[in-house]
């Protein structure tokens, strides 16, 4: 193994200063394909450092290295100037360097905390997270990492780099909104953007009931083969299997597809309070407990990311806006109905939701209103305010004016 010995006398044992200096690769993200840059950092509580060697090595088959660089601190740490010595090389395995500040000690590190002393650029080849760490099997000769202080090599204390990989391939479960007292849904569904043709899944939807009771799990995929474990033996728990197909008929032409998001199934609530519900993804659920995986073939695949959802509940009944008379369709009829509401005592015309009669939606209910509508019809004015054309729910709640006993039907 060779050890810095440039310039001043190295010994190969280090001395109790060792605790003194720590070695430490930074952290990254990103998803398959990407291109990283993680550094490797020194702090430095002890001694002054005359130079170093360092090896980093990386996962072959979740990182390819594609170059190394001589770090931002580096670069000025001989009294502004780069060091006399800084050998960099690269392996596919990864990295070395050697530096030495300067042949005649004109310059030294002292106390210091994440001092830059190299930086690596990989692309993340693999889906699941790896770990990039120094070690002292690059190179021929090995190359030793340590630091040189008063001309001896001290192994400093070292920390791996994480990489979290952010697999693009996911478990994902909607986000909707529902009223109170009304069926609900959440779908689940599979994205599959680098895998193959998925053959079998199991997920585990995770859920606290705090807005909506469960009423059953509805498959939106045709698998050959399913099964949920009784959900009273899971609480807050869906476990669900799926075989897409068993290969009965010889044949296997029923995967879920590569290339395309799939609805797996849908968890099917009655909602029965107001506010909101995570739903999200565990693993170890079910009696016998299971993780959520993918298999193609005869092999588990990188598990997928797991996204969440979220169930809100309103208390806002939903209704298609100028639609003042509650025939469903908006026409010259909704203006004269809104009108004989307003101005004729006598008229028997009262709207069971006075939100859809307030066209312009300013939160007030007038003849505006009305000849909004009119305008609308016949002069080619502005179309009524959401929700339009279709029912909806108000996105300007907590005006006060109501829908058919809601929480604004004040």
């Amino acid at each position: 193994m060779m050890v810095l010995a440039i310039a001043f006398t190295v010994t190969t044992t280090a001395n109790a200063g060792g605790g003194d200096y720590t070695f430490t690769v930074s952290d990254g993200a990103g998803s398959t394909g990407d291109d990283i840059t993680l550094a490797a950092l020194m702090d430095n509580i002890g001694a002054d450092v005359q130079g170093w060697s360092l090896g980093v090595c990386h996962p072959t088959d979740l990182l390819t290295i594609n170059g190394a660089q001589t770090g931002a601190d580096t670069l000025t740490a001989k009294n502004g100037s780069p060091p006399d010595f800084d050998q960099i090389s690269v392996y596919p395995t990864g990295a070395t360097q050697g530096v030495v500040l300067c042949f005649t000690g004109c310059a030294v590190i002292g106390i210091v905390s994440g001092f830059e002393m190299l930086t690596m650029d990989y692309t993340i080849t693999g889906a699941d997270d790896a770990s990039v760490c120094f070690c002292d099997t690059e190179g021929t000769p090995p190359v030793a990492t340590v630091v040189v202080s008063g001309g001896a090599s001290i192994p400093p204390a070292q920390n791996c780099g994480t990489v979290d990989v952010i697999n693009p391939n996911q478990f994902s479960a909607s986000s909707s909104t529902a009223v109170l007292g009304d069926a609900a849904g959440t779908t689940v569904s599979l994205v599959n953007v680098t895998m193959p043709a998925i053959d079998a899944v199991q997920v585990n939807v995770s859920y606290n009931g705090s807005v909506a009771m469960l009423t059953g799990v509805t498959p939106m995929f045709a698998f050959e083969f399913f099964a949920v474990q009784d959900p009273t033996t899971t609480p807050g728990a869906i476990v669900f299997g799926g075989l897409a197909d068993t290969g009965a008929d010889g044949t296997l032409d029923n995967q879920i597809p590569a290339g395309a998001t799939t609805a797996l199934f849908s968890v099917d609530w009655l909602t029965t309070a107001e506010g909101s519900m995570d739903t999200g993804f565990v693993d170890g659920a079910g009696n016998p407990p299971q993780d959520n995986a993918v298999w193609a073939g005869q092999g588990f695949l990188s598990q997928p990311t797991l996204v969440g959802g979220t169930l809100t509940v309103v208390n806002f009944n939903s209704f298609l806006r100028s639609d003042c008379n509650g025939d469903d369709i908006v026409n010259i009829a909704d203006g004269i109905f809104g009108i004989n509401w307003l101005f004729d005592s006598g008229s028997s015309n009262v709207p069971t939701c006075e939100d859809a009669c307030d066209s312009n939606d300013d939160g007030t209910i007038d003849a505006a209103d009305c000849i909004y509508i009119f305008n609308y019809r016949f002069l080619d004015g502005p179309e009524p305010m959401a929700p339009f054309p279709a029912a909806g729910l108000d996105p300007t709640t907590g005006d006060g004016v109501g829908c058919d006993g809601d929480a604004d039907d004040l």
